[in-house]
């Protein structure tokens, strides 16, 4: 599993260099938390790590196509051509491609690994730190847009959250980009 790890990290940052998507600190960003969460919560760590990189490794060519909406089903297929030739057990192949798959939320998750990836791709938005990479990289944008951009991905990974430490942690850190983002409505 360690060399799958180095492969799909290896992977998602050469796509990031070429297309600028994901961030580079969102990547960082929700495979740490992910690491801490399986850790503390039981979960099997490795499969965590591969599916928050592998979770959005497309998005930049997706967004290329003038695909983004396809994005997940891009990055799982990709998921799936990585994991073809590796050593992998078919349960832990299942596994990621859940990870990716379920990234954006579900009714009722495939496994503890594939929850723990949707609530740390959560963090990417709503939290200060993944907010304010987000502000760094859209600066560009016109700013009516730039705020309702924001104000749409946190609203929509807010109501993505689903484990207890997450939204303990979360929830006033998305209380103060709300707060934020209505006073730049005014």
């Amino acid at each position: 599993m360690i060399n799958f790890v180095k492969k799909a990290k290896s992977f998602v940052l050469e796509e990031q260099k070429r297309t600028s998507m994901p961030l580079l600190q969102h990547i960082e960003l929700s495979s740490k938390v992910g690491i801490r969460l399986a850790k503390g919560l039981g979960a099997n760590a490795e499969i965590v790590e591969v599916g928050t990189y592998l979770m959005d490794c497309m998005i930049g060519e997706a967004l290329r196509q003038g695909k983004l909406p396809e994005h997940i089903k891009m990055s799982a297929e990709k998921a799936q051509e990585l994991m073809k030739d590796s050593d992998l057990s078919d349960k832990d192949k299942g596994n990621i491609t859940h990870c990716v798959l379920e990234h954006h939320g579900v009714e009722k998750f495939y496994s503890l690994e594939s929850e723990i990836c949707c609530n740390a791709d959560c963090y990417r938005f709503i939290s200060i730190k993944g907010f304010s990479y987000a502000i760094r990289y859209l600066r560009e944008m016109p700013f009516s847009d730039l705020v309702n951009l924001l104000e749409n991905k946190a609203n929509e990974k807010w109501k993505a959250v689903t484990l207890k430490e997450c939204k303990d942690e979360l929830e006033p850190q998305y209380r103060l980009i709300t707060k934020f983002l209505d006073e730049l409505k005014k």
